[in-house]
């Protein structure tokens, strides 16, 4: 049996943009002469559909593409992952079509739905109660959306493919990579793993379908994010040779995935161009590098936005950053919109002592003259915000935390300094000052980020643990933590969830990130 596998970028929501890339596929996958060609799980509606999903006209749309499809695969085989509804019961199930002689003959439908992190499968779908084997060309195939499933191989199987997906964070691919070798040798079948490459906005998917022998050898590891297609042949699987991948390191598969999650951001929405503040440091550093990478370095326009309190060195820092990428940048002093903001605040301001109003100030300014210039020229603003900075509320609402899509908020601030090494593996991008000197919001004289806070280190492992790892104070205190940083930096934590409630979306790279994954009341 030849099995075609496409490995494809879906639009979430866009049904006909998924129908016209999967009738691509068949058509390519009966060139090739292929017996049976495998889509996963909801690719007819794309992944993340939300709401969509409760739209009856959508779910109609989704059944009639599945048709149109069926009729295009001819006498070629398919499974086509699609929301099912029962219109008898009114019940909708998230299901994998088996398309025979081109019209729907059969399917599975999904029996443990997903309801953790960014996922809340019951919300729309109710579970199957059963998984039955299909039978094509003499053999029973095992159709699993993810290894919880696994209950249901039975002997006669001679093939087992998960048509479920999994979101990319920098632990995934191993997993994955273990599940698969572990069932394929606990079963001793071969086994086909569907992914999608691309993103839904702030989730992002790497691809890596793979292919397992019976002995739980890996023979096919498709491109990470990346669009690919192979076709497999079953009876010459054992032979095939090993896949022996040098496994990338958790700073490059960040890399990989942040410049793919822009990239694809910005293709799927219609947009080209993108505009952010370089204030010197190594956020707005690694933002602007990611991003001109993504998009291209003239694609991306830098705005230099010095205050009174800005340093020399912040200035000739992001000029020098700007230049080393090779991207355009404008010069913005913000010190006399700053001192009229101030005298038009006089008379409610009177004498009182400069606090942080005065400080944030600054920041909003700033974010006022980066949304004007997205406005003037149909860019999109990035926001540079780190997780260490989102986690304590270290921002300003409607000053730095502008923007359309928040390239680095799911980074520490010590993973950030990471990626800025990472990104200077081959020459000069980042500066190296701005990679030494001390991290500041320059909104005050001397202003450095240590004096309101631990140092990163050891606020980004506690950040990690609570945020992370769901561990109480306790747990944290018992690791050899200050108890009073503990406690400090979790009140912050707590304090500022109204702040991340309106940060724009934010690539998604661990377990849990900020924003749909992480439900706390406030």
């Amino acid at each position: 049996m030849r099995i075609a596998i496409p490995q494809l970028n879906y639009h979430t929501g866009d049904i006909q943009k998924n129908q016209e890339i999967m009738l691509q596929a068949i058509r390519k996958a009966r060139s090739e002469k292929a017996d049976l060609i495998v889509f996963p799980e909801l690719a007819v509606c794309g992944p993340m559909a939300g709401d969509w999903l409760e739209r009856e006209d959508f779910i109609d749309a989704c059944r009639m593409a599945v048709d149109r499809l069926a009729e295009a695969c001819g006498p070629m085989a398919a499974i086509i992952g699609a929301p099912n509804l029962d219109i008898s019961n009114g019940i909708m199930y998230n299901s994998a079509y088996f398309i025979q002689n081109g019209e729907v003959c059969d399917g599975v439908h999904k029996t443990i739905l997903s309801d953790y992190d960014i996922f809340n499968e019951s919300r729309y779908f109710v579970a199957g109660e059963d998984n039955s084997s299909i039978r094509f060309r003499n053999q029973n195939i095992r159709i699993l959306f993810d290894e919880y499933e696994t209950e249901f191989i039975e002997k006669q199987d001679s093939l087992v493919i998960f048509v479920g997906t999994a979101p990319f964070t920098t632990d995934s691919l191993n997993y994955r990579k273990t599940i698969l070798e572990s069932i394929s040798r606990k079963y001793g079948k071969p086994i086909v793993s569907l992914n999608y490459t691309g993103g839904a906005t702030s989730v992002l998917f790497d691809g890596n379908s793979m292919v397992y022998t019976p002995k739980g050898t890996s023979v096919c590891q498709m491109r990470s994010f990346t669009e690919d297609f192979q076709t497999i042949d079953l009876t010459k699987l054992n032979s095939l040779p090993p896949i022996k991948n040098k496994p990338d390191t958790p700073i490059a598969l960040i890399h990989n995935a942040l410049v793919n999650g822009i990239r694809d951001y910005f293709y799927k929405h219609g947009f080209t161009r993108a505009v952010l503040g370089l204030s010197g440091g190594i956020d707005s550093a690694v933002v602007a590098a990611l991003a001109a990478e993504a998009l291209g370095k003239d694609k991306v326009m830098g705005l230099l936005m010095p205050s009174v309190y800005s340093t020399d060195h912040s200035v000739t820092d992001a000029i020098e950053l700007a230049e080393n990428i090779g991207m355009p940048y404008e010069t913005l002093p913000i010190k006399e919109i700053y001192n009229g903001y101030l005298q038009s605040l006089k008379p409610l301001f009177k004498d009182l002592p400069f606090n942080v109003a005065e400080e944030n100030l600054q920041a909003r300014i700033r974010g006022t003259l980066v949304m004007a210039a997205s406005n003037k020229f149909g860019s999109i603003l990035l926001n540079t915000s780190n997780k260490s900075e989102a986690a304590v509320g270290y921002g300003t609402l409607y000053g730095d935390m502008c923007g359309s899509l928040s390239v680095i908020g799911d980074l520490y601030k010590t993973e950030v300094y990471k990626l800025a090494v990472y990104l200077n593996r081959e020459k000069t991008i980042i500066p190296e000052n701005t990679i030494r000197k001390a991290p500041s919001a320059e909104l005050r004289p001397d202003q450095k980020d240590q004096d309101s806070l631990p140092p990163y280190d050891i606020l980004d492992t506690i950040l990690k643990l609570y945020v992370e790892e769901n561990r109480s104070a306790r747990e944290i205190k018992a690791q050899g933590y200050n108890p009073e940083t503990v406690d400090h930096i979790i009140q912050l934590v707590t304090r500022n969830e109204y702040k991340r409630a309106q940060c724009p979306p934010i690539l998604k790279i661990s377990k849990k990130a900020f924003g749909s994954g992480r439900r706390m009341p406030f």
